[in-house]
């Protein structure tokens, strides 16, 4: 048996250590003995695992195919917040959408203009659903 000092997170442990053979026997010391009692050594103690820090999801960005921007999710839209023809830029918000009590600001994802619009305030959409075009 060997008796180590482990640091864990500048935390010092002594351990006492035996060899094993294959079949889990204790095999025979070659060092000097430490006088410790032989059995199990004492498990050292876990330092708490260091959790990354949650990063909050942005606005839902909305998905820029040909130019179309959709819902991401069924909800009402509670306003909207362009006009056909009015140039927007990156985001800036475009309308909000309301979702499960909660309130969605769909942003465009890229400097344009607004091509047409397809939703008013009021209306129900579903996933997926256009509810304007850019260029």
């Amino acid at each position: 048996m060997k008796k180590l000092r482990i640091t864990v997170d500048g935390k010092p442990y002594e351990v006492t250590v035996e060899r094993l053979d294959d079949d889990g026997n204790v095999t025979a010391s070659t060092g000097p003995s430490t006088g410790a009692i032989p059995g199990p050594a004492p498990a050292a103690t876990q330092a708490p695992a260091m959790q990354a820090p949650v990063k909050h999801a942005d606005a839902p960005r909305p998905v820029l195919q040909g130019g179309a921007i959709s819902s991401p999710m069924a909800g009402v839209v509670l306003s909207v917040a362009v006009t056909e023809g009015q140039g927007v830029t990156r985001d800036q918000v475009l309308l909000t959408l309301e979702a499960m009590k909660m309130e969605n600001q769909i942003i465009a994802p890229a400097d344009a203009t607004v091509k047409t619009i397809s939703v008013k305030a009021g209306d129900s959409v579903t996933e997926g659903q256009l509810m304007m075009e850019l260029e």
